[in-house]
């Protein structure tokens, strides 16, 4: 019995959902954190998007049960292919998350913009596995957008649209991300078993994705830095504008600068990690680093609401 529950938290692919939770990037920078009567949908599509998550891993599980078989590594961990849960199970639980998708969108969130954003996360997820995880380049671009989608998922619940610039920042984080998973499995398990894992390894290099790394890692950077100064005006020669509270954002750029550089040292020290960015989030450095920005950032979008 408990090594069927693991096997379902695994197909589910729990540990993933933490990537869901970029829906409440909208209500956080639109200065609407304080309207609790959004909290309610907000949750719920939060539910929502992991289960269109796991729709997605659950199809790919199944597709991919003979290869996974032929793998050693996929072999142990994935629940279908180890034959620890029974193809029909994984079915059932197909039709489990179909129904609570679609009566949830019908009664719980009527939204149409909502709606399609969980339909381009189910088909963005299944045009990767079945056509775009072959083709470098393009399959780290098609990835990123499952970010995006899931940001846009919040905006449209509370139908507001931030700027463009953040939205920007989010590809760039997921590509960031992206990147550092295929250095990882590269460096964890060397050229040649990189490329049974995924045949697209065949084409990178670790040099190359180095160099990528750098490139997003700087646009991110920038991207974001170029973001606080338009949001808050800063640097304009209007008298009273921006305030001195909204100044103090500045100080999120050095700390997202020392962010990035953390995670890259983390990766280049402990592959692991870039293979279960989750991992990343336990380190003391980076857990401190984050607390601060979301402090300063909220201090700053949110004190003229709260003492004024």
């Amino acid at each position: 019995m408990t090594s069927k529950i693991r096997g379902i938290i695994y197909l589910l692919r729990i540990r993933q959902y933490y990537k869901n939770v970029m829906i409440f990037v909208g209500i956080f920078f639109s200065e609407r954190l304080f309207e609790t009567s959004l909290y309610f949908p907000l949750i719920v599509g939060f539910i929502l998007l992991c289960c269109a998550s796991s729709f997605n891993y659950i199809i790919n599980d199944i597709r991919d049960i003979k290869t996974d078989k032929k793998h050693p590594e996929k072999l142990r961990k994935k629940p279908l292919a180890s034959g620890d849960l029974p193809i029909y199970l994984a079915i059932l639980l197909l039709i489990a998350l179909l129904v609570i998708m679609v009566s949830s969108l019908i009664f719980l969130i009527p939204n149409l913009g909502f709606i399609l954003t969980i339909v381009l996360i189910i088909i963005t997820g299944q045009l990767y596995n079945h056509l775009f995880k072959n083709y470098a380049f393009i399959d780290i671009l098609v990835l990123s957008t499952g970010y995006l989608w899931r940001a846009l998922a919040g905006c449209a619940i509370i139908e507001e649209f931030v700027s463009a610039w953040l939205f920007l920042a989010i590809f760039e984080i997921a590509m960031f991300l992206s990147i550092a998973k295929r250095k990882g499995d590269l460096e964890f398990l060397g050229k040649d078993r990189a490329v049974e894992h995924k045949k697209i390894y065949d084409q990178y290099s670790l040099k190359l994705l180095d160099q990528f790394h750098v490139i997003i890692a700087g646009s991110l950077f920038m991207t974001y830095s170029l973001y606080l100064i338009i949001t808050f005006n800063l640097g304009s020669t209007e008298p009273g504008v921006p305030e001195l509270y909204e100044y103090i954002a500045i100080l999120t750029i050095p700390i997202s600068l020392y962010i990035l550089m953390r995670y890259m040292y983390l990766i280049s020290a402990k592959p692991k990690i870039a293979r279960n960015t989750e991992r990343a989030f336990l380190d003391k450095g980076m857990i401190i680093a984050a607390l601060l920005l979301v402090a300063i950032l909220f201090f700053s979008f949110y004190f003229d609401k709260l003492f004024k």
